[in-house]
C-alpha cells in the first residue's frame, strides 16, 4: 500500500476523540471532488461552445479573402475577374465592400458595420440560412437590406417595415 494513502486512511477514519477534524477533513474532500466536477462540467460545455462558434463563423466568413494592400479598397476590374474565374480551385466568389456607417431609424441611432454584396454572396457563403426572421435580399426589393438581431434590436427595426426607411449614412473613401 502507497505509504502517503495509508496515512490518510488512518487519520481519516480514526476513532479518536479529534471527531471535528475528521468532519472538516470530509467537508474539505467533498468540496474538492464538487469543485473538479463542476469544472469539469464548465470546460466541456466551453469545448461545445467553440465547434458550435467555429461552425457559426464558417457561414459568414469566405474560405479565401483578398483585400488591399493600401488603403480601404481596390479597383477589381475584368483582367482580375478572368484571372478568378480560371483558377482551379475557386469553383465561386463573391465582390464585397466593408464600411463602418452611421444608422438611423425612428429617431434612434446606432454605429455599426455595413456590408454590400453582390448576388453572387450566397453561392460563397452559405449566410442565408442562418436568416430567421424575413428572407434574404430579393432583386424584387432593389434598396432592401437585412439587418442583424442586435441592431434590429437597438433600432427597433421591424421584418418588411417599409414606412420609415432605414437611413444609412457612411464616410466618403479616402
Amino acid at each position: 500500500m502507497n505509504f502517503p494513502l495509508y496515512i490518510a486512511k488512518r487519520y481519516l477514519f480514526s476513532k479518536s476523540s479529534n471527531n471535528t477534524i475528521n468532519i472538516i477533513t470530509f467537508i474539505a474532500a467533498i468540496g474538492v471532488v464538487v469543485g473538479t466536477l463542476a469544472l469539469f462540467i464548465v470546460l466541456s460545455g466551453f469545448s461545445g461552445l467553440r465547434s458550435f462558434s467555429s461552425s457559426f463563423l464558417k457561414t459568414s466568413d469566405p474560405d479565401i479573402k483578398i483585400t488591399s494592400i493600401k488603403g480601404k479598397s481596390y479597383y477589381f476590374n475584368n483582367d482580375i475577374q478572368k484571372i478568378l474565374k480560371t483558377q482551379k480551385g475557386i469553383v465561386s466568389f463573391s465582390k464585397v465592400i466593408e464600411e463602418r456607417a452611421f444608422f438611423e431609424y425612428n429617431k434612434k441611432t446606432h454605429i455599426a458595420y455595413i456590408k454590400g454584396v453582390d448576388t453572387n454572396y450566397v453561392n460563397v457563403n452559405t449566410i442565408d440560412t442562418t436568416v430567421y426572421l424575413g428572407t434574404w435580399l430579393d432583386s424584387k426589393i432593389p434598396q432592401g437590406v437585412v439587418v442583424g438581431n442586435g441592431i434590429s434590436n437597438i433600432l427597433s427595426v421591424g421584418v418588411f417595415d417599409f414606412i420609415e426607411p432605414l437611413k444609412i449614412y457612411v464616410p466618403k473613401p479616402g
